[in-house]
């Protein structure tokens, strides 16, 4: 446990609760990161939380919670050692889904000892509170007995039951639909309000022990709600993916007795001169689909967002492109590819080649170039590459911009987990003392993330993916449009 007894409380709590723009949502100022070595956990909740990206904050909820039903908690306040989770101020004009608008808050717990960091309790605009008190809306019991239908008239469900209580080992849980899909049981949940990332977790780990199918789907009456919090855990998590039902689909599958229904999917999208953003394809899709195991999904959905924009960035600006990353791979620095820095920079709308150069942007594309060498190389001169990884992380964290570099590296960490296992203790070290500095992380990633996404497309999820502004169009069945 690390010692914080010579740590000034006024590093510890946030002097007025005003000083991050957050009102006191960041009470909790320093916490505990016991995924780091004994002795080095103790971290500051802005380099913590301002760098995640959507899908990096999405991710980290999930982990969290994991950590937490495990009982082995990844964070504890650094005042009173208490277990602490991650939450995400309510959606509202100006206020972002990335780790900016997230805080650290204690987990509920009647016999916790006193802490000046503790706030009181938020509400949460869950569940039944969204139908002014009533446990069911009018839309959710609608589409619920429509999906129900819709399941009636294919063949190949049997069983077919609205609320049936599905138990296992002493513990159930109620799906708004259940059936039997060529002997499998799958579950359907309809979810039109948002939910905590624990219940979310929890439904999906008892279904998955259970041997049941899950599927979460929503309906077409709202579809802003897609960025709020509680949906991005869904699809985020899923790499942008989401079912719904709609009058499309539900006329589909009574009219083929075929079960269907639509896949929100998000996607880039490259438009000279505006930043790389986000659209939602909305496409019809069958049992193949919906049944597909969830990692499989995911990482379906994973290689064509990358696929996607690597193709965009290829039509539109690809001799650009490919003089860059040569000029990374070779280790020469952006100078010698100013031109074409600015004509991409240009197109997207992104910084400057001088700015750029300024916040040592070539080390770390020459660090992310070695890396695409060492995924690809797998025999023959491995130890040289593996060595020149070293030396060109190595040069980036000595670098006078590596505290704001630092959570790009963690990135790349969790994206190929063999880049982390083939880093040297040395190395690792000097990460985990510029991930506990107390030092302000300036914001260079959020800045740069657009070019480095468009010349290392594998980032791109990662960098830029988050639910787009607008929700796609869809049809709503007639007495609910």
């Amino acid at each position: 446990m690390t010692d914080n007894t010579n740590i000034p409380a006024r590093t510890l709590l946030a002097a007025d609760g005003q000083t991050d723009g957050n009102g006191d949502y960041r009470a909790i100022a320093m916490v505990i990161d016991t995924s780091f070595p004994a002795g080095e956990q103790l971290r500051t909740t802005q380099s913590v939380l301002d760098p995640l990206t959507p899908v990096g904050l999405a991710e980290l909820r999930a982990e969290v919670h994991a950590a937490k039903a495990a009982g082995t908690p990844r964070f504890l306040c650094a005042v009173c050692q208490r277990p602490v989770h991650l939450a995400q101020r309510p959606a509202g004009p100006g206020v972002t889904r990335n780790g900016l608008a997230a805080f650290f808050r204690h987990v509920a717990d009647t016999d916790a000892p006193p802490c000046p960091c503790r706030t009181v309790p938020g509400v949460h605009n869950v569940g039944a509170v969204q139908f002014a008190g009533l446990q069911e809306g009018l839309d959710h019991h609608t589409l619920k007995h429509a999906l129900a239908d819709c399941l009636c008239h294919d063949p190949r469900f049997s069983d077919v039951q609205v609320e049936k209580r599905l138990s296992a080992d002493g513990s159930w849980r109620v799906p708004d639909v259940c059936a039997l899909f060529e002997g499998k049981q799958i579950a359907f949940d309809l979810q039109l309000a948002t939910l905590p990332i624990s219940t979310i977790r929890e439904r999906e780990n008892h279904y998955a022990a259970m041997g049941v199918h899950h599927v979460w789907l929503t309906g077409a009456a709202d579809l802003s709600r897609l960025s709020h919090q509680g949906f991005c855990d869904l699809h985020l998590n899923m790499a942008g993916r989401i079912f719904a039902i709609d009058d499309t689909s539900i006329g589909r599958s009574l009219r083929d007795g075929q079960f269907q229904l639509q896949e929100l999917s998000i996607l880039p999208r490259l438009v000279k001169d505006r930043p790389i953003h986000n659209i939602w394809e909305t496409a019809p899709v069958g049992t193949g689909v919906i049944m597909m195991a969830p990692n499989l999904r995911k990482a379906e959905g994973e290689r064509r967002y990358r696929r996607e924009l690597a193709a965009q960035v290829s039509a539109s600006l690809g001799a650009e492109r490919q003089a860059i990353c040569r000029a990374a791979a070779m280790n020469q620095g952006l100078a010698p590819v100013g031109l074409q820095w600015t004509r991409l920079a240009r197109f997207i709308c992104g910084p400057g080649i001088d700015g750029s150069i300024t916040s040592d942007v070539g080390k770390v594309l020459a660090f992310l170039a070695q890396v695409e060498v060492f995924v690809t190389h797998q025999s023959g001169s491995r130890p040289s590459i593996e060595r020149e990884l070293q030396r060109r992380l190595g040069t980036l964290l000595a670098g006078r911009h590596a505290l704001h570099w630092a959570p790009l590296v963690l990135m790349v960490f969790s994206t190929l987990p063999s880049i982390k296992a083939a880093v040297d203790p040395t190395t690792m070290a000097r990460l985990n003392t510029l991930l506990t500095s107390t030092g302000k992380v300036r914001p260079l990633l959020r800045m740069h993330a657009g070019m480095i996404a468009a010349l290392y497309p594998w980032l791109g999820r990662r960098l830029l993916m988050k639910a787009p502004r607008f929700g796609p169009k869809m049809r709503l069945p007639a007495s609910r449009a």
